[in-house]
């Protein structure tokens, strides 16, 4: 069947766009070429979320071919989490992927992982003298609920380079340079320093530094048995993982977890929402807190320590995120901030009322 030469010039075109093709032979005795153009699934993310993003090399390639490259992209993810605000809870570099787990503010993740993965993939470039992607699609990530979940997460991600056999045990493990394990446990030239967050990993083991890391290494070492399942996570867990390789929206936790994330989810779109269409708000908000602090509204944007205007300034971005619903990001540039110091407000005021009460 003999198929026009313009048709088989549009189809090709067009492939290189549309994410899924699609040919329909033989219907009615004639050719149809179909191109769908699949919309981009919205990830599933909310503020404060424990987030398991991974990222693997295109076609299986190595992203990582030696500890300059290691340490260049180290590098880059810290400046983005500063940046971002985000905080890094386990990683691990291995040769053509790479495990983090990070809480989220509220930046999407894109925020954090664009950059990074963009940065790194021009500097890799240049460095090895190739052109192209870097990285296989989008970087993949899983909602992961906090506590025993989380611990499980973190269990298998630091334990990927002993079930790849680039260490043979704990203990070679605790000097292995290329994940988060050694810094937790206070090993000697561990890397994470400027950029994992130990303290707040330690607490989901015990209630003391010491405690901690002895639990965190009991836990550890409970599930190696066969190293190259060490750390393994459940079917159920492990199918949500395989389900986020297919850019599907992807969450480890129980019932109750999933059904709040989903409406937290839900709710954060339609806050984005409704802030795009009512820029006002919080124009009367800060008008009302200016009133109550005697300040002007220039005033409510200068930065200070234990006056009105600081007190002010924590009041009006407790009430832009509790009453408004306001993310973060819109408070901290309606004040002319960056978002790390809004949660710090934030989180000042908290605990001032919980002082209170």
């Amino acid at each position: 069947m003999n198929i026009p030469k313009r048709l088989i010039l549009a189809t090709l075109i067009m492939a290189l766009f549309a994410p899924a093709l699609h040919a329909v032979d033989g219907i009615l005795g004639r050719t149809f070429i179909i191109l769908f153009i699949m919309p981009r699934i919205h990830r599933f993310e909310f503020p404060g979320s424990l987030v398991h993003i991974m990222a693997r090399g295109l076609n299986g390639m190595a992203i990582f071919r030696d500890d300059e490259d290691r340490s260049f992209f180290l590098s880059y993810f810290s400046s983005a989490l500063k940046i971002s605000g985000y905080e890094c809870h386990a990683w691990t570099l291995m040769n053509n992927h790479y495990h983090l787990l990070v809480r989220s503010t509220d930046l999407p993740m894109s925020k954090l992982m664009r950059p990074l993965n963009g940065s790194y993939g021009i500097w890799h470039n240049k460095k090895y003298d190739r052109r192209g992607y870097l990285f296989q699609d989008r970087f993949k990530s899983v909602l992961c609920q906090d506590q025993e979940y989380a611990r499980q997460v973190i269990r298998y991600i630091h334990l990927n380079p002993l079930r790849a056999g680039n260490v043979k045990d704990l203990q070679e493990l605790r000097s292995w340079k290329w994940c988060g394990h050694g810094y937790l446990i206070g090993a000697s030239g561990a890397i994470g320093g400027d950029f994992q967050n130990r303290s707040e990993v330690l607490r989901r083991f015990g209630n003391t530094e010491k405690k901690a890391v002895k639990r965190y290494l009991e836990f550890l070492d409970e599930d190696i048995g066969d190293p190259t399942l060490a750390g393994i996570l459940s079917g159920d867990q492990y199918a949500e993982i395989a389900i986020s390789h297919k850019g599907l929206p992807a969450i480890i936790g129980n019932a109750e977890f999933v059904r709040e994330a989903l409406r937290k989810n839900k709710h954060r779109i339609a806050a984005m929402r409704r802030f795009k269409n009512d820029p006002e708000a919080l124009d009367m908000l800060a008008q009302k807190v200016c009133a109550k602090y005697k300040i002007s509204g220039k005033e409510l944007k200068w930065q200070g320590r234990c006056n009105a205007r600081s007190a002010a300034r924590r009041e009006f971005c407790a009430k832009a995120y509790d009453e408004l619903h306001a993310l973060v990001t819109n408070i901290a540039r309606y004040l002319d901030l960056t978002p790390p110091p809004v949660s710090i407000m934030l989180r000042q005021w908290k605990e001032s009322t919980l002082k209170i009460k």
